[in-house]
């Protein structure tokens, strides 16, 4: 899946950021690394010849800063209005707003405009998560976002939060999700008998 081509590299960078996500992408380092090079070069063509929403920049955004590439964080300017504000309409993106929450904790000194989404995205999250039509499934996923951003974390722990919500989606891959589960329970099989074999 990661090495076969795709009409739009996007779908790498999704996968990509689920193999993450899901604790497995240890499995498939060289392939990963491989299609990072690859898109990164790319990446000023993509950005500028396809219109994509705030949640897939974010992403991309995590995911090359998570893998130690300089991207710039101007590529969120477009989803601010000419007072460097971020725009009320990307409010409603919740997959969105939760992805720039994330990617602002990436900010180094002087990204001002990680500062200021930082601000946006945690007021507007909050309101979003207290509101009474937001799904358990979604105040969930903003609450675990708020209390913890994923990089953060333990990557195991944060792999067991992760799968409990991917397999929820809609958009999940059925073989990606398995194997994740499987991968789990093999790494937490093993630390127990570590830790068996250490107490004894």
């Amino acid at each position: 899946m990661i090495t076969i081509p795709t009409k739009d590299p996007m779908e790498n960078m999704h996968l990509i950021n689920s193999l993450c996500r899901l604790g497995v992408s240890y499995h498939f380092e060289n392939e990963i690394e491989e299609q990072l090079n690859r898109l990164f070069i790319r990446l000023p063509e993509l950005l500028d010849d396809k219109d994509y929403d705030l949640h897939t920049v974010a992403l991309v955004f995590q995911v090359f800063r998570l893998n130690g590439y300089k991207m710039s964080c101007g590529v969120f300017s477009k989803f601010q209005d000419n007072d460097g504000k971020f725009k009320e309409e990307v409010v409603g993106d919740v997959k969105g707003m939760v992805g720039l929450y994330e990617a602002s904790h990436f900010r180094v000194e002087g990204e001002g405009i990680l500062d200021e989404a930082l601000g946006f995205t945690t007021e507007h999250l909050r309101t979003l998560a207290n509101q009474t039509w937001t799904s358990p499934h979604v105040r969930e996923y903003i609450e675990n976002a708020l209390s913890r951003p994923y990089h953060h974390s333990m990557q195991r722990y944060e792999a067991k939060l992760y799968i409990s919500f991917y397999e929820r989606e809609e958009s999940r891959n059925d073989v990606l999700l398995k194997f994740a589960k499987y991968d789990f329970n093999r790494v937490q099989l093993l630390h127990q008998q570590e830790l068996t074999i250490l107490l004894r």
